[in-house]
Formats: C-alpha cells, structure tokens, sequence
C-alpha cells in the first residue's frame, strides 16, 4: 500500500502538461542553455530588471530562467519575492510569447515596486525585441 503512494509519476502534476508556463518544458534547464542565452541573445537593461532574449532557439519551445543570486541579496525574502514577481509576469506573458529564451536578473530597484510596474517592464523589453504578440 505505501508503495502505491509513492509511485505517482511527477508527470500527473498539472505544471508539467505541455503548455504550461512552469512545466518542465518551460525552464531553462541547465547550464549550456543558459550560457547560450548569455553569449548569443540580446541584452535590454531596464530600471528593474536585466533581460536576456534569445529569440531562434534551438528547440523552438518557450523557456524561461530567473538568475537570482545572493549578490541581489543577502536575505531569501527579498530573492524569493523577486522570484514571484518574475514568475508571475512569466505566466501572464507566456501565452503572447514567441518561441524564445528569456533569462530574467533582478535590480536592487524591483525591491521597491509592484508587479505592475515590473510586468509592464518586462511587456516592454519583451516587445521591443519582437517575441511579443498582441493579446
């Protein structure tokens, strides 16, 4: 009986359908790729955030990473609290995305906004480098 219980496949969770914004098919999983994100996507810095694009990835799909260090800070309130900030605008974007890789990095400034502003920043940087269709 306790192996019943523990022998749930992780793919029944709802966020690894395909399509979702935080399945396993929305990250970007390892360090090649983000490394390639970094050495060939484009960089837009805005106010709050550093936003890295890569617009023809190599396997077509949508994938999303957030870079947040301990260099941003030093207590794991404030990264995590950056982090939902980043995800949340990853969900809400995700459907009008192109096929793209995106890495987000936070400023010390997105310590200090709502996710208003911060997803207007990320629509607008989103926008300028192309991947974002109307909706």
């Amino acid at each position: 009986m306790a192996s019943s219980i523990l022998a749930h496949p992780q793919n029944d969770h709802p966020s690894s359908a395909p399509g979702s914004p935080f399945g396993v098919q929305a990250r970007l999983r390892n360090r090649s790729q983000i490394e390639a994100v970094k050495t060939q996507g484009e960089s837009q810095a805005g106010r709050y955030s550093v936003i890295l694009i890569l617009k023809t990835p190599p396997d077509g799909e949508r994938r999303a990473a957030f870079l947040i260090s301990r260099r941003f800070d030093l207590l794991a309130v404030h990264r995590n609290r950056a982090r939902r900030l980043f995800r949340e605008c990853w969900r809400r974007l995700y459907p009008r995305l192109a096929p793209c890789w995106m890495l987000l990095i936070p400023r010390k400034a997105i310590k200090r906004v709502k996710l208003d502003v911060v997803l207007a920043e990320v629509e607008r940087v989103a926008s300028a480098a192309g991947v974002l269709g109307e909706g």
